[in-house]
């Protein structure tokens, strides 16, 4: 936001610890900065789908708002400057504005959007409140699995199985190699929330040679931790 940066105000009180400085903003100019991000900012929440569409899409979306705004003449298109458009988190960007005729504008827009449009706005969120935003989206809509140690000869009916024991798939990651075991992989899906009570920890598969393939699954209601084969996720129980 280089265009709203102040190099000549006070920057609080500095304490130098080395290498590195602590600072304290001064209180009063901090509040002033709050008023302004409320006055000039949006917050717009991408709901369902939209929450996994590319950051280009997420910002022309916001883009085709002002275009239209400026085509049926609210705003004047010799002296208007787009806004500047910043990603908080994967479903979640800021719009700041950069010509007064837009601020609160989206806001306008929500009260007249109708109901079932994957799209949310909201005034400024501070850093802790988006922190919360996020926690709240997470728990509603936020659902997936994590198939780990996965071997190639699993991989072929993973999807339909996943599909058919736990629930819909809405969203397919890239297969990443485990840490422990690189010749086998890990794979994350993002599934349907309303699945959450059909979670497993094991997909047995009996093939047709008579083999039984053991399907490991952990899934985003796992206790978090390290040293294993999902860096920050832990593995269901291994069977001797």
């Amino acid at each position: 936001m280089e265009s709203h940066m102040a190099p000549n105000i006070d920057p609080g009180e500095m304490i130098v610890e080395g290498h590195e400085v602590r600072s304290k903003v001064n209180a009063l100019l901090d509040l002033i900065k709050i008023a302004w991000m409320k006055e000039n900012t949006v917050t717009v929440i991408f709901r369902e789908g939209a929450r996994f569409l590319p950051k280009k899409v997420k910002d022309d979306i916001v883009r085709a708002f002002e275009d239209a705004k400026v085509q049926d003449g609210s705003f004047e298109a010799s002296s208007f400057s787009s806004g500047r458009v910043k990603v908080e988190s994967p479903n979640v960007v800021s719009y700041v504005a950069r010509s007064r005729a837009a601020d609160g504008w989206l806001l306008k827009v929500e009260t007249k959007s109708r109901l079932d449009r994957p799209l949310e706005f909201k005034p400024w969120l501070s850093k802790p409140q988006l922190r919360e935003q996020r926690s709240e989206d997470d728990e509603l809509v936020s659902f997936w699995v994590v198939v780990v140690q996965v071997s190639l000869d699993s991989f072929f009916y993973l999807e339909a199985q996943i599909t058919k024991a736990i629930g819909r798939i809405i969203r397919t990651h890239r297969t990443e190699p485990d840490r422990l075991k690189p010749s086998l992989g890990n794979i994350k899906f993002d599934l349907d929330p309303a699945a959450r009570p059909n979670i497993k920890d094991k997909i047995w598969v009996e093939t047709v040679e008579g083999g039984n393939l053991k399907v490991k699954l952990t899934s985003s209601k796992a206790p978090r931790c390290g040293g294993n084969g999902m860096k920050g996720f832990e593995p269901a129980a291994q069977e001797g």
